[in-house]
Order: C-alpha cells, then sequence, then structure tokens
C-alpha cells in the first residue's frame, strides 16, 4: 500500500482502461470529497498498484485499489470514531465498483473492528465508467455530513449495541471531534 494525496496518485497506472478525461473526472470528484474534509482531517488517499488488474479468484478479501476515508470523529487509537469511506475496489473478478459508505467502530461483544451502516455501491458496467461511478458513489457524501457526527447516532441507526459507559479515551489520549462542515449538506 501507498498513501499520499490525490495528486500523488499514479491514476493511469491503477486504471489502465480508463482515458484520459475519466481520470480528470476521477480527480475532480477526488478534489470534491478532499474539500468536505473537516479542518484537522488531512486529504489522504491509499492505493495498491498490485491491484491494477483483477485478482482471479477474489479469495476472501476484498481487493482495493484507491480509498479514502473522511474523518468526522475520532477519539484516538483504538477509541471511537466516525468516517465516510470512499473506495474502488474489485468486486468479482473483472468487476470494479465505487462504494461510498459510513463506517464507525464496533462495540459487539465479538469485535467487528468496523460496521458500515450506509453504503452506496456503484459498479463499473458497460454504460457507466470510473468517473460516472466515482460521482455517483460520492454524491452521498454531502447527505451524510447533515447528519450528527457522533458515532452513538450511528450506531443508534444501525440497531448495533452502543459504547459501554465504562469505556472512555485512551490514557493520555483526549477525545477529539475532527469537527464539521459548515454548510456541506446544502
Amino acid at each position: 500500500m501507498q498513501s499520499g494525496t490525490i495528486d500523488d496518485v499514479p491514476l493511469a497506472l491503477l486504471f489502465p482502461g480508463a482515458g484520459a478525461d475519466q481520470l480528470e473526472h476521477v480527480r475532480r470528484v477526488a478534489a470534491a470529497v478532499d474539500a468536505l474534509r473537516p479542518p484537522g482531517d488531512p486529504p489522504t488517499w491509499e492505493w495498491w498498484p498490485e491491484h491494477a488488474v483483477s485478482p482471479e479468484p477474489i479469495a476472501g478479501v476484498t481487493p482495493l485499489v484507491l480509498v479514502t476515508a473522511v474523518g468526522l470523529y475520532n477519539e484516538g487509537l483504538n477509541a471511537d470514531w466516525l468516517d465516510l469511506e470512499l473506495d474502488v475496489v474489485w468486486v468479482r473478478p473483472g468487476v470494479l465498483a465505487v462504494i461510498a459508505a459510513v463506517s464507525v467502530a464496533c462495540w459487539c461483544d465479538i469485535d467487528h473492528a468496523t460496521h458500515y451502516l450506509e453504503e452506496a455501491v456503484v459498479e463499473l458496467v458497460p454504460g457507466v465508467d470510473l468517473g460516472e461511478a466515482m460521482e455517483l458513489a460520492a454524491g452521498r457524501m454531502p447527505r451524510w455530513l447533515g447528519c450528527p457526527h457522533d458515532p452513538e447516532y450511528w450506531r443508534a441507526q444501525g440497531l448495533l449495541p452502543a459504547r459501554p459507559k465504562s469505556v472512555g479515551p485512551l490514557p493520555g489520549v483526549p477525545a477529539e471531534p475532527v469537527g464539521s462542515v459548515e454548510g456541506a449538506a446544502e
């Protein structure tokens, strides 16, 4: 895995079948996603050049190609969080999809690490190119930004266990709401 800003991402390497206009569309959508980030959430993207070609068969873990997370709430390492994610992944051999999702920390008895409470999945099928798929999936993010930035709100929406009252922030790590984006839902 590599990481950096969207300007660092070698889009032509990751998506060799996409034309220059599609890759520019992806960069415009990525810039719009980065503009949604609250103060304190740097525009970081991660990518896997080894997943540029569809792995076959796809076994177990979904092969990620390009991902980012907009951090709305982060209480420190291994504590509580709320993110909006945008991922480009292989969903089955030869089929890429762009997935936008709301994710929260898991407080179940069995630690699932993360729960995805809402998702928009747009597969690259005939008539839908990479740029369009990114725009359609990312288009859900402003609506989600208009909702409370409290992970407990989202866990309640998903009928998931609440964070135990006895669990506080990690010692020496104060709770740090990442912030909110004023007017993002407009």
